[in-house]
């Protein structure tokens, strides 16, 4: 009797021989399937197929194992290969697995694809702000920036431009603002640029009851005086009562703190600052329901008038920016002769503020930006009061002024609230070129080329008021954008040449006698 122990190796062999023949079988099987399915795919096997006999499955033979003798195995029937099958399609359980390592091939190479794209995304972006440095070092240090100069025929104005170093130099604006877009949104920031200031404000009231104000400098927070470390806490405490007075006219919605830079620098060079602060933009509601965009003589004689009394030996120079100008131009004009201003500076003015003038070239994304800082400084603060109005003549209401969709069509519907009666009497009285032919002393005008605000067409639709024997020179520069003109290094605006440009003038002036 055979021992137990053969028998179980008996039981194994013949196993890893039935094992064994199956896997040799299957893969005879596959590879006779594919030679088949190629073969069948020529027009002459085609043809064969059809004349041949099928062939019958044979019988695999036995595996042969040591110390044991054969094991018959049965092969199993072949079947046709068809395009649903797992063989054919590749969809067993190896076709699984490489499907899968070709799916993590094709992350891999996603992975690799995106990396590649920042890297040159970077390369990109640090070749672009290396060539915008370098043009713009280019176009500093080749003069590219010179102010363009339009004298009158007065031998007065051509001797005190002469006098002037900033109007014959090229300007210097920081590397990183030599755009009209990015030295915009520096002035937009500015107040966050710019040092801190200490004003002393005096309250004036006008004869309708109407408030106003001066704002006079006194130090900021780069001086040493900021922190009484020297005199009494004021740069300009020190100076001569007879020392010259800089009279600020303010933008369409300014206040003292967007000076600081001017104050600061007009301080240095011997002049007392003080910022003119028009109906509505004292940080508090409006005492009578009216304002003027534009500003008003009367209120600007009540200005002077306190500025005289309190220093009556200093000379007075009227510096005004956007809609400031027009305040200085008007008022000089109607003054004639008699203007308390010895000299004015104008940056950026909008000359004719009549239908289809200044009003109505903003550049659009900014006129909505002015549209919605005049109604929430004017109209919304002080709503109750408007609505409460009670006219003697029909002008636009509250309603009507708060809907107003553009700057243009604010100011046709506020003749009512500035005090007129009519839109053609407030052109009349407010308009700058209407007088500007009657303005007596010199005056400095300062305008660029990418103004988006005050349109470089405004400029040239009234060249005629530089025309004549008159003291008057217009300066144009082919970067400043609106009231900007910033000079520094890199980023930070240190100064600003229209600053620079109208204190020259002031001071020319007053060394010409």
């Amino acid at each position: 009797a055979p021992h137990p122990s053969g028998a179980m190796s008996t039981g194994i062999v013949e196993a890893v021989s039935v094992s064994t023949s199956s896997r040799a079988v299957a893969s005879s099987r596959a590879s006779t399937a594919r030679r088949t399915i190629r073969a069948s795919s020529s027009p002459s096997s085609r043809l064969d197929r059809c004349s041949a006999p099928r062939a019958v499955p044979s019988r695999v033979g036995s595996a042969r194992t040591s110390g044991v003798g054969f094991a018959s195995i049965s092969a199993p029937r072949r079947s046709t290969l068809t395009r649903g099958d797992d063989t054919y399609s590749g969809t067993d359980r190896s076709g699984t697995t490489a499907s899968a390592l070709s799916a993590a091939g094709a992350s891999s190479a996603f992975a690799v694809g995106i990396e590649a794209f920042f890297s040159f995304l970077g390369s990109a972006l640090a070749a672009l702000v290396a060539g915008f440095v370098a043009l713009s070092a280019w176009r500093r240090n080749l003069g590219l920036l010179r102010p363009r100069l339009t004298l009158s025929k007065s031998p007065r104005i051509a001797r005190l431009v002469d006098s002037c170093p900033a109007l014959h130099r090229p300007l210097r604006p920081p590397l990183l603002l030599q755009t009209s877009l990015a030295q915009l949104i520096a002035y937009l920031l500015k107040r966050n640029l710019v040092p801190e200031a200490r004003w002393t404000r005096e309250t004036l009231t006008t004869e309708d009851g109407g408030e106003i104000a001066l704002e006079w400098y006194e130090c900021c927070d780069e001086d040493d005086v900021w922190n009484g470390l020297e005199g009494d806490g004021s740069v300009t405490a020190s100076l001569p009562s007879a020392a010259p007075v800089t009279c600020v006219l303010h933008t369409l919605t300014g206040t003292a703190a967007d000076f600081v830079v001017l104050a600061r620098e007009a301080a240095r060079r011997g002049f007392r600052p003080v910022v003119c602060l028009r109906r509505g933009h004292l940080d508090a509601p409006l005492r009578t329901p009216k304002f003027n965009l534009l500003g008003n003589c009367d209120d600007l004689d009540v200005h002077l008038e306190a500025i005289r009394v309190k220093f009556p030996g200093a000379k007075l120079f009227g510096y005004g920016e956007s809609a400031g100008t027009g305040l200085a131009v008007r008022y000089s004009g109607e003054k004639g002769t008699r203007n308390p201003f010895a000299a004015v500076s104008c940056v950026c003015p909008g000359y004719d503020t009549t239908e289809g003038g200044a009003f109505s070239r903003f550049e659009p994304l900014l006129d909505r930006h002015l549209l919605a800082s005049v109604k929430e400084m004017f109209l919304s603060a002080n709503e109750e009061l408007i609505r409460g109005f009670d006219r003697a003549y029909e002008a636009p209401g509250y309603d009507e002024l708060i809907a107003a969709p553009d700057m243009a069509e604010l100011q046709r519907r506020l003749y009512g609230v500035e005090g007129y009666s009519s839109l053609a009497e407030y052109h009349d009285r407010t308009n700058p070129m209407g007088t500007v032919r009657d303005i007596a002393v010199p005056m400095l005008v300062i305008n660029s080329d990418d103004d988006p605000i005050c349109a470089p067409s405004n400029v040239d639709d009234n060249l005629w008021a530089f025309e004549g024997d008159v003291d008057r020179a217009l300066v144009r520069t082919p970067i400043g954008t609106h009231c900007c003109f910033y000079e520094g290094r890199t980023l930070r605006p240190r100064s600003s040449w229209a600053h620079e440009a109208s204190l020259e003038f002031f001071e020319s002036v007053l060394n010409d006698g």
